[in-house]
């Protein structure tokens, strides 16, 4: 039988059909969180493991029930055979305290077993490492512990990963049918063995710099987070720091705004502290910052060159993807070409531009054609954004060619599980160390697994979020372990980019729904595009918008950050922080005019008045407007230029239809006409219509007395011509109450009569 078939083989045994175990990233479930006794390790060297040397544990047993423990005996244990696949690392890690020192039945081997039936994966005891612990360890109490023995005597029988485990036997006073020796606690780990030349693979580790972009227009933090990260112990600092005990084993990246932020501080900057803007106390920190990073690169620089060495992100690493899908590809064609001279002005040294850090790991079609466009020639996926068709351990990592509208870009893939590892939750130094291990445990499997043969064995290692915290007493060992370990050596980013593609099949995976929705919301990108449409029709009207469009369109471009996925409320804070910056900044450009504006006629001119209060000329255009707009008639002027700090009038020409007071809104104009500022309120009334009335009322108060005229003249002459007969008339005057036919005196005379 094949030697490498039968080894894998003997761990499918060993490890009960571990190859069917699920391969998740998330933090596995630690079996010590339900044991009696928690192990906690304290010290497990070396690192990197040689036949001349000698292992050491040490650490403590915690008694975390509430009876004494007795008899208690800590030991070593060992897998009999290496680990072969990467998803055994995961099963080991998931293992329960309860798991049974036996063979795997048929059914195990093809079936997902319950926890309770796996077998041992460390199945080998190493009797030379037994401690007795000679005193009785109280409810919730401890011992120490410390296991020395040379690495030649340990049953490593070949290269590669071992599963190593620390067990402690003993009893628990008061508990039934329980004897002396059983299994108290049990913590695992992994034990790389490489005592002989080995082909290496080539680790490429990006060392990313980037930090929450709260700073307002005006330059001031909203908060302390980017000054205490720059201090002495903050997290900047101590990447910094770690990046630069092996300069040429990481790769260097920053985010142009948190250089540009920094060397702002380092003259002076302001903070928000409790309400109220304060001068900062953290200057001189800035520029040991900004120093320790510029030695970083000129140590990471290859001797007698110049090239640079620090590569640098779209400014503020904006969330292309959203701000794109929101309707603003020019704010990432912004972020993109501007951020290598602020880099570069920053640190007064050439930097390395085009790259793009793809948030959540994935990029969908359209963002990639725009950053492409935009100058972006390398974009860090996961390697489960192109994972390859031809399958082997360490296939999805690497390097790999993405077609877009503008050409092929170079796509950089970190490798999923080892990058995971870098910021997965630690509660203490014994995780810390176990993560440790683990990491080590998949880079030697890699190794053994990657043929030999294949275009390439690179390996990309860098954090999910580029805003990441890791452990020192991680990351500083795996660092040295990339250089001194002989399974592993360092690659450069730029190395990896000048390789051959390693020309196996992949498939481009779809963007996802929940790549999307890990996006900054919608609502939160139309205020951004509300706020970019005002900043836009601002500094139109300015004739000298530089100090101002510069200040907030990368404050804008900061407030369209991918940090702002894991800070909302900060990301809304600082985004209105900017809006009623810029309103403030808006209002000092107004129009005076008020009151009730009356025309003699039904047309006239309006007397505007504008103020200036900036301290820089405007050319601004006005309009009347009304509601309903059909009742006025009135042409905008355009062109008035006003000086700082002064007022100009000008009169608009207006016709207005209807007699009734019309409420009429004075609209200040940018110069292609798109409303500006908030404007003013004024009446416009005219007296045409009432002139009209008056002579209505007048020409039909002249009609009434002619009418009356006429009917007592008719009256007259209907008295005249029934007055006295001939014969018995009179020279007196008629009396005019006599004229009046009494028609009471005229009774009809009978019928008869006629």
């Amino acid at each position: 039988m094949n030697v490498a078939l039968a080894a894998v083989i003997a761990v499918t045994s060993l490890l009960g059909g571990v190859g069917v175990a699920s391969t998740s990233l998330a933090p596995p479930a630690r079996a010590d969180a339900v044991e009696p006794v928690t192990v906690v390790i304290d010290r497990l060297t070396p690192v990197v493991p040689r036949a001349d040397g000698r292992l050491r544990v040490e650490g403590r047993v915690v008694n975390t029930t509430t009876n004494a423990m007795d008899d208690v005996v800590i030991r070593l244990r060992l897998s009999s055979e290496p680990v072969t696949r990467r998803s055994q690392i995961t099963r080991v890690r998931q293992s329960p305290l309860d798991t049974e020192n036996q063979e795997p039945t048929p059914e195990q081997l093809d079936q997902r077993t319950a926890p309770d039936s796996w077998p041992e994966p460390a199945d080998a005891i190493v009797d030379e490492t037994q401690v007795d612990i000679g005193e009785t360890i109280p409810p919730r109490g401890q011992a120490d512990f410390a296991i020395r023995i040379p690495l030649k005597d340990l049953p490593l029988a070949e290269p590669g990963v071992y599963v190593l485990a620390i067990e402690v036997l003993g009893s628990r006073r008061g508990a039934t049918d329980e004897a002396a020796d059983e299994r108290q606690g049990m913590l695992r780990t992994f034990l790389p063995w490489f005592p002989e030349p080995v082909s290496p693979l080539q680790m490429v580790w990006l060392w990313p710099l980037a930090d929450w972009p709260a700073q307002n227009a005006d330059g001031v933090f909203l908060d302390a987070q980017t000054p205490d990260a720059i201090a002495p112990g903050g997290r900047l600092t101590s990447l910094v720091e770690t990046g630069a005990r092996q300069p040429r084993s990481v790769n260097w990246i920053a985010d142009p705004s948190l250089l540009q932020s920094v060397q702002d501080m380092s003259d002076g900057y302001q903070v928000l502290r409790g309400g109220q803007v304060v001068v900062g106390d953290r200057s001189d920190e800035a520029t040991a910052w900004l120093s320790s990073l510029t030695s970083a690169l000129d140590d990471a620089r290859p001797p007698a060159t110049t090239s640079p060495v620090l590569r640098v992100l779209p400014y503020a690493d904006i969330d292309a993807s959203a701000v794109n899908r929101a309707g603003m590809p020019t704010d990432v064609v912004r972020a993109v070409t501007s951020s290598a001279p602020l880099s570069s002005a920053a640190l007064d040294q050439q930097v390395i531009g085009g790259t793009y850090w793809a948030p959540f790991g994935r990029i969908d079609p359209e963002t990639a054609d725009l950053v492409a466009s935009a100058g972006v020639r390398t974009i860090i996926l996961s390697g489960r954004a192109i994972p390859a068709r031809d399958a082997y351990a360490g296939a999805n990592t690497g390097r790999a060619v993405l077609s877009t509208s503008v050409g092929a870009v170079q796509a950089v893939l970190r490798e999923p599980r080892m990058s995971a590892l870098l910021t997965e939750p630690q509660r203490n130094r014994s995780d810390a160390i176990e993560i440790r291990q683990a990491f080590l445990a998949e880079s030697g499997v890699l190794a053994g697994t990657i043929p030999e043969d294949a275009a390439s064995r690179a390996v990309v290692v860098g954090p999910d979020d580029i805003r990441w915290d890791p452990s020192g007493t991680v990351v500083n060992a795996l660092l040295k372990a990339t250089v001194t370990a002989p399974w592993m050596k360092p690659l450069s980013l730029t190395g990896l980019l000048d390789e051959p593609v390693n020309p196996l099949r992949r498939d481009r995976r779809d963007y996802g729904k929940q790549a999307q929705a890990a996006e900054l919301p919608d609502a939160y990108m139309q205020d951004i595009r509300r706020t970019s449409d005002e900043l836009a029709a601002f500094t139109s009207v300015l004739d000298n918008p530089i100090g101002i469009s510069d200040t907030y369109a990368a404050a804008l471009l900061r407030a369209e950050s991918a940090a702002w996925r894991s800070e909302p409320t900060v990301g809304a804070s600082l985004l209105n922080n900017v809006s009623t910056q810029l309103s403030e900044q808006v209002a000092q450009i107004g129009v005076l005019s008020e009151g009730t504006v009356t025309f003699s006629g039904d047309s006239g001119r309006v007397p505007i008045t504008i103020e200036n209060s900036l301290d820089r000329t405007v050319t601004v255009g006005v309009q009347l407007r009304a509601s309903p707009a059909i009742r006025l008639e009135s042409e905008p002027l355009q062109g008035i230029q006003v000086e700082p700090g002064k007022k100009v009038s000008v009169d608009i020409e207006a016709r207005v239809v209807g007699g009734n007071t019309l409420p009429v809104r004075v609209q200040l104009l940018t110069p292609d006409g798109t409303a500006f500022g908030e404007g003013a309120r004024i009446d416009v009334a005219s007296t045409a219509y009432a002139r009209a009335a008056a002579w209505v009322v007048i020409v039909a108060f002249i009609a009434i007395v002619i009418f009356v005229v006429i009917g007592v003249a008719r009256r007259i002459r209907l008295a005249s011509s029934s007055g006295p007969d001939d014969s018995g008339g009179s020279d007196d005057p008629i009396d005019p109450h006599e004229s009046t036919i009494n028609t009471k005196d005229q009774s009809t005379p009978p019928t008869g009569e006629r």
